[in-house]
Order: C-alpha cells, then structure tokens, then sequence
C-alpha cells in the first residue's frame, strides 16, 4: 500500500510539472471551417518598366503677324479655357489696312459695274453695225480687267480681315500655361513664340523597354499603368516603335491613357506593367494568409483534417491572391479565415489546459 501511495504522489507531480501548451500539442480537427484548395491558375505574364507622362497636346503658339503687344492675359500655372483669348496685339495699323482694301474694293466694284455697261451698250451698237468689231474688243477687255480687279480687291480685303485675326491669340486647346515668353510692350513678329502649355485631357506615357521584350509587347498590345496611390489605368492603345536606339538596344513605347483621365499628370514617373504572355502561378486569396512577426503563413488542413500553421513564401500579387513560392503545393486546403482557424486553436488550447 505505502509503494501504491508513493507512486501515485510521483506521478501527480510529473503531470503538474509538465506545460499545459504540452497538452495542447494535439493537431486540432476541423469540421466546419471553410477552407479553400490551393491550384495552379493562368495568368498574365506582365514585366514592369519606368515611364514618364508626357502630354499629347503640348505647344507653343506664335504669332502669325507682326505688333506690338498689348495685352498678356495668362502666366505659368494658369488654366486656359479652349477660345479664351492668351495675348492682344496693337490692331490699328491692321483695321487701317482693312479699311483701305475695302475702298480699293469698292472702287474696283464700281470699275467692273461701269465696264459691264459699257460692254453691254457697244455690244449691242455692234449688233446694229454702227461701231467695228475692235471697239467691241477693246470693251470685252475693259470688262474683263474690271472683274479680275474685283476679284484682286476681294481677296485683298479677305487678306487684311485674316491679319486682323491674327492681333487676338486664342488658346486652340483647353491646358496649363508652362512658359511666357513675351511681355507687354515688346513688338512681336510673325513666327515669334508668345505662349507655350499643354492639355491635361489626353495624356500618354513614354517608356524605353528592352529590345527582346519588344515583339512581345507588340504581340500582346496590353498595358496597365500604375497611378502612384494603388490604382491601375488600362492603356487605351500602344504605339511600339519599329526601331531600336542603337546606343541602349532598347524599344520606344506611347501608352495612351483614356480621355480624361486625372489620376496621373505630365512628367510624372509611373510604373507600367506589360503583358508578354501566360503563366501557371500557385494562387490563394490573399485574405487567407496570417503574419506572425516576420513570419508568413496560412492554417493547412492536413489529410487526417488536423490544422497546422504552415510558413509559405510568397511572390507576386494578382488582384485579391497572392502567389506561393514555397510551402503549398497544388491540391492543398487551407483555411480561408484565418481569424476563425486562430480561435479554434486557441480553444483548443485552453480546454485542453
């Protein structure tokens, strides 16, 4: 009896010095958990390049007329309505000159008016033979020099009234201005720079790729661009140039961005994805994996419906998944809440303390 009662009393003491996470070390079983299968899927083989925005519609407007400038109505960072009038040139000299081919025009109407008569009035003397056949030829001419000075005076007039036009310069394009060049005062000349901007409505990113990626890139003729806070533009259209640059070996590309897009602006650097083909990725949702300090994992259901945290290594994101590089393999299932696999471990814990 004493050697039954002091086996009892060493064998009390050795479970009380035993950890209750001992206890606790029984794989746990699920039942109910929702779990999902971990399986190759096919996606987009994308290479990332650096690309600069560039506007479509940058200019520098210039003057189409010669005078002295007057009014200067924007500078560097101004928004300019598509219309709204940039710069007034002096247009006295030019309504002077208007006004002188309107008369020249009007005398020449006048001219061709009296010569017509005139033509018409020997012509018919003609007719009756009381003059000869050269005065009706000398007539004809008259008449016939009269409407091409009208027609001389038209355009003369049509020439002065365009040159009038030219004094008001108007935005030919909604945009930020990002250079004056004159100021008011100076005398401008025709083909001297006046205002230079561009267009925010149609944007384009410029990027210099690898030559071997080229032909892929224009196989596909797919491309997103990432706008710097987590969104992605899909490219309108891609222009890949036909030629190399002989120093680098690399390959032009214009990605055009849609109309009106705001969420990128001229000189900005984006990064652009490209597609150049398919791959098989081991794929799970990126909501089912857990961090544990430095540690990446997912709760794997093993084969006799235990759980376990399992260590994985990932790779590149594809919308809500993420790629394993180690860790799964196809066919495995893991928890797809990791909050409720977590809990029913630590249950697991504690009824077992």
């Amino acid at each position: 009896m004493k050697i039954l009662y002091w086996a009892g009393l060493v064998a009390g003491a050795v479970l009380a010095i035993i950890p209750a996470t001992a206890l606790s070390a029984e794989p746990v079983r699920v039942a109910d958990l929702p779990t999902e299968t971990v399986k190759l899927q096919k996606v987009d083989d994308v290479r990332l390049f650096d690309g600069v925005v560039e506007a479509i519609n940058f200019s520098t407007i210039s003057s189409q007329t010669s005078g002295k400038i007057t009014q200067v109505n924007f500078d560097v960072d101004d928004f300019v309505e598509a219309g709204e009038v940039i710069v007034q040139l002096g247009d006295t000299e030019h309504k002077a000159r208007l006004s002188q081919a309107k008369s020249a025009l009007a005398a020449a109407i006048a001219a061709r008016i009296g010569a017509e008569e005139n033509f018409k009035r020997v012509n018919t003397l003609f007719e009756r033979g009381s003059v000869a056949k050269a005065r009706l030829d000398t007539a004809r001419v008259s008449y016939d020099v009269a409407k091409a000075e009208v027609t001389t005076a038209t355009g003369a007039v049509e020439q002065a009234r365009e040159q009038l036009s030219y004094t008001i310069v108007r935005a030919p394009y909604s945009g930020i201005v990002v250079k004056r060049h004159v100021e008011i005062g100076e005398v401008a000349s025709p083909g001297q720079a006046l205002m230079s901007g561009f267009s925010l409505d149609d944007l384009r990113v410029k990027v210099s790729v690898p030559q071997q990626f080229a032909n892929l890139i224009r196989r596909e003729k797919r491309a997103t661009i990432d706008d710097g806070s987590g969104g992605l533009i899909t490219a309108d259209k891609l222009t890949v140039f036909p030629y190399a640059d002989e120093k680098s070996n690399t390959v032009t590309i214009r990605v055009f961005l849609p109309r009106l897009t705001k969420q990128v602006f001229p000189g900005m650097l984006v990064k652009v994805a490209f597609k150049t083909g398919v791959q098989e990725l081991l794929l799970i949702p990126s909501s089912a994996m857990v961090k544990r300090g430095e540690v990446t994992g997912v709760y794997l259901i093993n084969e006799n419906a235990t759980m376990h945290l399992q260590q994985i290594r990932t790779g590149r994101r594809v919308k809500d998944e993420i790629e394993v590089l180690s860790g799964l393999r196809p066919g495995d299932r893991i928890a797809a809440d990791p909050i409720a696999a977590m809990l029913m471990l630590k249950s697991k814990s504690e009824n077992a303390q």
